[in-house]
């Protein structure tokens, strides 16, 4: 089975290098998108949504229950897995992919995606990720600034998405 999980901070590309990459390749995308009321899980197969009140109250367990999905779904079906916890979650991965760009750059992308200010991204992407990385290490002990998982790691900056797309369908084929 092929299970590709890509990885990476606020901004890095982990949602549009896997839905292209998936796309690609003809496997299911499994990711996890943030409006703003609502985290809504989606694959191919199916769409879970929350309330960001019902993520707050219950937000240990519904970060479980949806890693368990996850991990549900990677195990049955050829996948890309693009979430923040996916490469160590989904056991067996084929790849493991971290993804890398500098603070400037992902403020910058989260900026036009959001049509915010430099500022008030900065803000966004600077909270976002320290959150994620407290509550990760809270819920699961989990450090996930250690890339030693990692079979690669990809600076978003430097190569095109066609170009990581290329190196990671290559990596995958090989193993």
């Amino acid at each position: 089975m092929l299970r590709i999980c890509i990885s990476g901070l606020t901004g890095s590309g982990k949602t549009s290098l896997g839905s292209e990459l998936a796309s690609d390749l003809g496997v299911m995308h499994i990711t996890k998108v943030q409006t703003k009321s609502y985290s809504i899980f989606k694959s191919d197969k199916k769409k879970l949504s929350k309330s960001s009140r019902e993520i707050e109250t219950a937000n240990a367990k519904y970060a479980k229950d949806f890693d368990s999905e996850i991990a549900k779904l990677a195990s049955t079906h050829d996948c890309i897995v693009s979430t923040w916890l996916g490469p160590w979650v989904v056991k067996n991965a084929t790849l493991r992919v971290w993804l890398d760009a500098s603070l400037n750059e992902r403020v910058r992308r989260k900026a036009r995606q959001k049509k915010i200010t430099i500022s008030e991204a900065r803000r966004y992407v600077m909270s976002k990720d320290r959150n994620t990385i407290d509550s990760f290490k809270k819920l699961y002990n989990i450090d996930i600034m250690d890339h030693a998982i990692f079979d690669i790691a990809v600076n978003t900056e430097r190569l095109s998405r066609k170009d990581i797309i290329s190196v990671i369908s290559l990596l995958s084929a090989e193993k």
